[in-house]
């Protein structure tokens, strides 16, 4: 009986170690799974990231424009940025512009694009401003059309900067309208932050670059790194001049609870026009939008 206790208990004794080894090994299954799927999105959110934003079309040094009406090219150096001590002495950027001058124009409209095509695409918007009297400033980033230099945040908002200098020279910050498509509202802001202004329009904005990102993976926790961040709030509420929104609600490229996510950064002379029935390509063809437009552009 002595010698059956005994084996009963050293049997008790090795499943007690079989079953807690069981679960370290599941531990350290989930620990590792969870570890790689840790990775693989880090990887997406930081090396892939500029990738997955930016969809640049990129056109050779001497492709020819085929515009209704001319518009000048022009080309503007940007300063490299990145620690260097000398960097105010470099030239890195080279981005490249259209400019649509209008008889007696009421001023001029300078547009940062959406994360799409280049200015092969966009230099058409010049119709739609020049029908309410302005000049049309508008630029390729890094990498898209003509413009060279490689991408970094500090690079893309240095040549935002840049870009308002040039216009700036041109004309007096009363008759400069600063407007953010998209992607572009993330330099729009940056430039309205710190410089002068009649007023600013954002088009399909988002709050950040993170928000955008878990508003398609709901599922992940917020624990990611980022290499592009983009972070609109704060540059919102630093703007000092009348800010104008416009979002739809049916956008699957910016969903709108992003987009609603600047709201309560607003001051009082700022509007958040909800565009019903909206996706992110149509705004323009929408009573709402062309309401409002027609009176900003008054």
């Amino acid at each position: 009986m002595y010698g059956q206790n005994r084996w009963s208990r050293k049997n008790i004794y090795f499943a007690r170690v079989a079953i807690f080894a069981t679960y370290m090994i599941i531990f350290l299954w989930l620990a590792v799974i969870l570890a790689g799927v840790y990775i693989l999105v880090s990887i997406c959110t930081t090396w892939l990231q500029e990738w997955f934003i930016f969809r640049p079309e990129r056109l050779k040094a001497d492709y020819t424009f085929e515009f209704q009406k001319k518009l000048e090219e022009v080309w503007v150096d940007s300063p490299r940025t990145g620690g260097s001590r000398h960097a105010d002495k470099q030239k890195d950027g080279k981005i490249h512009a259209l400019w649509r001058k209008v008889p007696d124009s009421k001023g001029v409209v300078l547009y940062y694009h959406g994360n799409a095509g280049s200015l092969k695409r966009w230099g058409h918007l010049y119709n739609f401003f020049e029908r309410h009297g302005y000049d049309l400033f508008i630029i390729d980033y890094r990498g898209y059309g003509k413009s060279k230099g490689k991408k970094s945040s500090d690079a893309m908002y240095a040549d935002a900067e840049v870009v308002y200098d040039f216009v700036r020279k041109h004309y007096a910050p009363e008759k400069i309208l600063i407007y953010g498509r998209s992607l572009g509202s993330a330099f729009a802001l940056h430039v309205g932050a710190k410089f002068p202004a009649r007023a600013l329009v954002l088009e399909t904005p988002f709050s950040s670059m993170e928000d955008l990102f878990y508003a398609y993976f709901p599922f992940l926790p917020r624990i990611f790194p980022f290499h592009f961040r983009f972070e609109n709030r704060q540059n919102l509420e630093k703007v000092p001049y009348p800010v104008y929104l416009f979002h739809g609600t049916d956008d699957w490229v910016v969903p709108y609870r992003v987009a609603s996510r600047l709201i309560p950064y607003l001051k009082d002379s700022d509007r958040f026009f909800t565009v019903i029935g909206g996706n992110h390509n149509d705004l323009l063809y929408f009573d709402l939008y062309q309401e409002e437009m027609d009176w900003i552009l008054k």
